[in-house]
């Protein structure tokens, strides 16, 4: 089993209140006197992933089976994708930055490529590239700190997605400029989710939900039909839901500054870096979106946080396909879609 990296602690938070929030959902189902869904965490691409089944009729050996069907394809995707993984494809595309292209499976291509989709669809406030950055800033490490500007003008020279160069047709990446590198943190699992998914159904599961770090992707139902129950992490109060309500058929992620920050001269410094600035996204405390794929909500999380509340939500109400719930830094609700009717808790200000 994977060891947990300490670089790969995104959505943390957000991950252990969703779980808590789905496990007390099928508490009360098991005592309804429904068949409690199968479930199962491993630690995989540095984080929890968590595999909720519901049964269907399967006999038990049947559901851990596609439940480990459904975690291999997890394990599958981050041996691919990886960082920290020196045999990863991802790693050999790095090291041949400035080189020349790098022959990868289709898939990888694919990745690469709907990161780079997102990156243009966004204006850049989504970008693989921005490793370098997230490197210097050190945040959630021991070495976490304030660089000065000319490491942070330094850094931003090797950030730029337009020099990342994707042929689908003959499965090759480039990074055209040496020192740069691709980083699909902010991809990969939501990637990871939609292809776990995609095992359990083939499997015969009726309903369940994979959960990578606060990466969910949920499908079906319950045995007797009642949905699934998610909740969203309150930006300022761990033990508080923000929003709760039934799913299904989509996928969520959240993105905050509460996930990974430290405190400097009264400064919160978190860990999702606007790769235009060099520094910490302002003027959002979280961001959720709703989409069909945990790809596009995974990524989409980021690059909203990084545009801002009014840059955001301009974007949001553009792309009805998703749905999306903003927190300001004055403790502000911003939503459209599904979210703009619910009810949810008060946030105060910083």
């Amino acid at each position: 089993m994977p060891k947990r990296h300490p670089m790969h602690t995104g959505r943390s938070l957000a991950y252990l209140l969703v779980a808590a929030i789905v496990t007390a959902a099928l508490s009360l189902q098991s005592c309804a006197g429904g068949a409690a869904p199968y479930k199962e965490t491993r630690t995989i691409m540095g984080t929890y992933v968590t595999i909720t089944a519901a049964r269907g009729g399967l006999t038990g050996e049947a559901v851990r089976d596609a439940a480990g069907k459904a975690f291999g394809e997890v394990e599958r995707v981050d041996a691919l994708m990886s960082t920290y993984k020196p045999d990863s494809q991802l790693s050999r595309i790095n090291g041949n930055a400035g080189v020349g292209p790098v022959k990868v499976d289709p898939e990888v291509a694919e990745t690469v490529g709907m990161a780079l989709d997102i990156a243009r669809e966004t204006g850049g406030a989504f970008d693989p590239t921005v490793g370098p950055l997230v490197k210097l800033w050190g945040i959630a490490s021991r070495a976490a700190r304030v660089p000065s500007q000319g490491e942070i003008d330094s850094a931003l020279k090797l950030v730029d997605y337009n020099q990342v160069v994707v042929d689908r047709g003959s499965s090759t990446v480039f990074i055209t400029r040496p020192g740069m590198s691709i980083d699909l943190g902010g991809i990969a699992k939501g990637y990871a989710a939609d292809r776990a998914v995609e095992a359990l159904m083939k499997a015969g599961i009726p309903g369940g939900i994979v959960a990578v770090a606060g990466d969910l992707r949920l499908f079906g139902a319950h045995d007797d039909g009642s949905p699934w129950t998610v909740g969203v992490q309150h930006p300022r109060a761990k033990s508080t839901v923000l929003a709760r309500f039934a799913l299904s058929d989509r996928a969520i992620s959240t993105s905050g500054d509460y996930e990974r920050f430290f405190i400097r001269d009264g400064v919160r410094y978190h860990h999702i870096i606007d790769p235009r600035t060099g520094y910490p996204a302002r003027g959002l405390m979280s961001v959720s979106v709703l989409a069909d794929s945990s790809c596009l909500a995974d990524s989409l999380a980021t690059g909203l946080f990084v545009m801002g509340p009014v840059k955001a939500m301009e974007f949001a109400k553009s792309h009805p396909e998703i749905d999306t719930l903003l927190v300001t830094s004055k403790g502000e609700k911003m939503a459209t879609g599904r979210f703009r009717d619910m009810e949810t808790a008060p946030v105060k200000p910083d």
